[in-house]
């Protein structure tokens, strides 16, 4: 019973899916719009979304959540946090010291998985050159510059990969975790099969 009940705490972790992260690059005084590529399906299956930033890739400080339609930000929150109808985390009015790792998760409902994506903005040091030059709104991806984008429009995340392909291939992996998992827990399962036959045997 120890060794199935390690299999389906292995099948478990499995499951739990986390998408490594991307980047982008927002110039000082700007909107940054950080996409989350797990809830690019849609909140069916989740019954909440919650945004934070992390510190050493383990502390997470929570910035924003929204549970069915209810939406508020962390207590002890300094800045201004806002998520848009995609979930998208929307950071007004960028600095410097905005620069750094973000997590979207989600809690999903039962029958589902719980999801999590990490996702890296980078903000450009303010100079008075850049605010006279660039329009407002504008969202640069890698070394190019992303068009105008407002709080309700979507946008891709790293470079260049698009959010479609990000969740089919999130989709084939976690099919291939179930297999593989599913595997292990029925050589598991003939395992512990064979010694009870054995024992019957010795015991005749």
């Amino acid at each position: 019973m120890e060794i199935l009940h390690l299999a389906l705490c292995c099948l478990w972790f499995l499951q739990r899916t986390a998408v490594a992260a991307g980047s982008i690059r927002v110039q000082c005084g700007e909107t940054a719009i950080l996409p989350c590529p797990t809830a690019a399906g849609g909140m069916h299956n989740y019954w909440a979304i919650g945004w934070y930033k992390v510190a050493n890739e383990s502390h997470e400080t929570g910035l924003i959540r929204r549970h069915e339609n209810s939406t508020h930000v962390y207590s002890g929150t300094q800045r201004e946090f806002l998520m848009d109808v995609q979930q998208s985390l929307v950071i007004p009015e960028v600095q410097p010291e905005d620069s750094g790792a973000y997590r979207c998760s989600l809690w999903a409902r039962v029958g589902h998985f719980n999801q999590q994506a990490d996702i890296v903005l980078q903000v450009s040091e303010c100079s008075t050159l850049q605010s006279a030059t660039l329009p407002r709104g504008t969202l640069l991806l890698g070394s190019e510059q992303g068009s105008s984008v407002s709080p309700n429009s979507t946008c891709c995340w790293g470079k260049p990969v698009p959010v479609l392909a990000t969740v089919l291939g999130l989709l084939a992996l976690n099919l291939g975790k179930a297999l593989l998992s599913l595997a292990f827990a029925l050589v598991i399962v003939v395992i512990l099969k064979g010694k009870r036959r054995k024992k019957v045997g010795e015991s005749l």
